[in-house]
C-alpha cells in the first residue's frame, strides 16, 4: 500500500509540474505577443503661445516621440545615405540652404521649428497635415525606399521592433503594408517634430523681462513693431507668421515655381503667393525668401526697403502708409532692423 501511495503521489507531482510547464509557457508566448500599450504624453505650451494641432488618431506619447526622433536622424530609411537631418541640419534650426530638385524647381529649405502650431506646410502649402508630411520622403528623389529592404533592416535594428510595438502595437514589421509602415513612421515623426518648440530668444528673454535689449535692438524693435518697418502685420508674435500667403513682390514674372500657391490652388489671385516664413532663428536659416535669392538679413531688410515690385498680384499689405510700396529706412534704421531680427535666435534649441 505504501509503495503504491509512492507511486501515485509522483504521478501527481509530475503532473502538476507539466501543468505549471505549460501554463508557464503559454504565459511566455502571450508576452511575446500581447499588444503593449503607449505612454501619454503632454506638451507644454508655452506663455501666449496658441494651442498646438493635435490629432486623435496620432495622440502624442513617450514611445512614438522616442521612435520618431530616432529615425528622423537615421539613415535607415533610405537606401541612398539620406536622413531628415540630411536636409533639416539641427545647427540651421532643423533647415539647410537650397534644396534642388529633380523637376528643375530649387527652393530654401523651411525650418523645422514650432511646427505643432503651423497650419500647413512647404513653402506653397501643398501639405496640410503634419502627421502625413514625411510621407513624401520616401519617394526616389528623397529616401528612395524600398519596402523589403526597409522592414529587413528595421527587424534587425536591437530597438526599433520593440518601439514600434510599443507606440503603436506593431507586433511584427511584416505585417504592415508598404502604406501602413510608412504611416507609422510619419506619423511618430510627426510627434517628435511637434516636441521641437522654440520659445527662449533673447526677445523672449526680455519679454519676460529677464535681458534687456541693447539700444540698437530696441530701436530695431520699435521700427519692427510700428507702420514705419510694418513688419509686424505678417510676422506678428509669437510665431512671427500670420500662416498666410503673400505676394511680396518679389518679381513679375510667374513661371514654375515662382507661381507659388496657384501650383495648388489653381487660382490666378494667388500668383506668386508663399507662406508666411517664421522669423525665428531666422539668423540661422539664410538664404532667404522661397528660392534663396538673398543672402543675408541686410538684403532682406534693404529689399523690403527698396526693392518690392509694384505689381497687380501684390499683396496690398506691401503699400505703406505713405502709397508707396518701399520703406525708405535711414541706414542706421537699416542697420538697426537687422540687430533686432538677431534678436530672434533662441541658441538653445539647435539640438537633436
Amino acid at each position: 500500500m505504501e509503495a503504491m501511495y509512492l507511486a501515485l503521489k509522483n504521478k501527481t507531482i509530475l503532473l502538476g509540474l507539466m501543468v505549471l510547464l505549460a501554463a508557464s509557457c503559454k504565459k511566455n508566448e502571450t508576452q511575446q505577443t500581447e499588444k503593449t500599450y503607449p505612454t501619454p504624453y503632454s506638451l507644454t505650451i508655452p506663455k501666449g503661445f496658441p494651442q498646438p494641432v493635435l490629432y486623435a488618431d496620432n495622440p502624442l506619447t513617450e514611445e512614438g516621440i522616442l521612435l520618431g526622433k530616432m529615425l528622423y536622424g537615421d539613415s535607415i530609411l533610405s537606401t541612398n545615405g539620406r536622413a531628415c537631418i540630411s536636409c533639416h541640419q539641427p545647427a540651421l534650426s532643423f533647415s539647410s540652404p537650397m534644396y534642388h530638385s529633380w523637376n528643375g524647381f530649387h527652393y530654401s529649405v523651411p525650418p523645422h521649428i514650432n511646427l505643432a502650431f503651423k497650419k500647413a506646410y512647404n513653402w506653397d502649402g501643398s501639405q496640410g497635415c503634419l502627421d502625413t508630411l514625411a510621407m513624401g520622403d520616401f519617394a526616389p528623389e528623397f529616401f528612395n525606399a524600398n519596402y523589403d529592404g526597409l522592414v529587413q533592416k528595421l527587424k534587425a535594428h536591437p530597438i526599433y521592433p520593440s518601439l514600434f510595438n510599443k507606440a503603436f502595437g506593431v507586433i511584427d514589421l511584416n505585417q504592415l503594408s508598404y502604406t501602413e509602415l510608412k504611416r507609422d513612421i510619419a506619423y511618430s515623426i510627426g510627434q517628435y517634430l511637434r516636441t521641437k518648440i522654440s520659445s527662449n530668444s533673447k526677445f523672449d528673454q526680455y519679454r519676460r523681462k529677464e535681458v534687456l535689449l541693447d539700444n540698437n535692438e530696441y530701436e530695431g524693435y520699435v521700427i519692427f513693431f510700428s507702420e514705419k518697418g510694418d513688419c509686424f502685420h505678417c510676422h506678428g508674435e509669437p510665431l512671427f507668421s500670420d500662416q498666410e500667403y503673400h505676394n511680396n513682390g518679389l518679381g513679375d514674372t510667374y513661371i514654375g515655381y515662382d507661381q507659388g500657391r496657384t501650383m495648388v490652388t489653381n487660382k490666378e489671385e494667388d500668383l506668386g503667393k508663399f507662406y508666411t516664413p517664421t522669423l525665428r532663428n531666422i539668423e540661422q536659416t539664410a538664404p532667404y525668401m522661397h528660392d534663396g535669392r538673398l543672402k543675408t538679413l541686410e538684403e532682406v531688410v534693404e529689399f523690403y526697403n527698396s526693392g518690392v515690385k509694384d505689381e497687380v498680384h501684390v499683396d496690398p499689405l506691401m503699400t505703406k502708409t505713405n502709397g508707396t510700396k518701399n520703406l525708405n529706412l535711414t541706414p542706421l534704421e537699416k542697420m538697426q532692423l537687422v540687430a533686432f531680427l538677431r534678436t530672434l535666435t533662441d541658441k538653445t534649441y539647435s539640438t537633436y
